[in-house]
């Protein structure tokens, strides 16, 4: 594939998400449940599932940037939650980055991210280590940082990503959460994958998967 993502391919990128994050609605409610009140699933598929109705409209923005920005929003809308807020919020910062570009480098999809992580921290008042989705977020910016510092390529970085979002999401089990009911579980919740940094992971994931096809 080229060393960047086209307006076109953004959009079927988040065409691939949201059908896989469809797909694993039920493994995030589970673990939703053992944490919280166990909506997640419900959340992930009913946002995005609009913005999969959405996407032909939003792709005609002609702009990466509005279409993270406006899926993002879009998402939330349909599924008012607390991690719709945070889900719309990275976006929306991410979209930031990206504003008036056609297509996104590996270097715009560091500062995007970079610029998602910070979002979320400011909007959840959370930080790494807190058991949220920032704990497969971190690993996962760090991961591209390193790609691209390297000089590796759009899928290869984007692969090293889902894999640290992954490790980061694994090793939550055993962390004590701040927020939320999972804090007033207390140990219960400590020995369960955080949902949020799961959901993290698995669209990360989803995002590398569809790189490495057009590789």
């Amino acid at each position: 594939m080229s060393k960047a993502l086209t307006l076109s391919q953004v959009a079927k990128a988040l065409a691939y998400v949201a059908q896989s994050a469809m797909a694993n609605a039920e493994k995030l409610r589970e673990l939703d449940a053992a944490t919280g009140d166990g909506d997640l699933g419900v959340t992930m598929t009913v946002g995005w599932k609009a913005v999969l109705e959405a996407l032909p409209q939003l792709e005609q923005q002609g702009d990466i940037g509005k279409i993270l920005a406006q899926a993002g929003m879009t998402f939330n809308r349909a599924a008012a939650s607390t991690f719709g807020v945070l889900l719309a919020t990275a976006m929306m910062r991410a979209g930031r980055q990206l504003q008036g570009k056609a297509e996104a480098t590996l270097e715009d999809l560091v500062r995007a991210l970079e610029a998602a992580l910070q979002g979320v921290k400011e909007r959840g008042k959370a930080d790494v280590g807190d058991k949220t989705m920032l704990d497969a977020m971190a690993p996962a910016l760090a991961a591209l940082q390193e790609a691209a510092s390297k000089g590796q390529s759009l899928p290869e970085a984007l692969a090293q990503a889902a894999a640290a979002a992954e490790e980061g999401a694994a090793k939550t089990a055993g962390l004590k959460p701040r927020f939320g009911r999972a804090a007033w579980l207390g140990e219960r919740a400590a020995q369960v994958q955080d949902p949020g940094a799961t959901a993290v992971a698995l669209m990360l994931r989803a995002l590398a998967d569809f790189c490495a096809q057009l590789d």
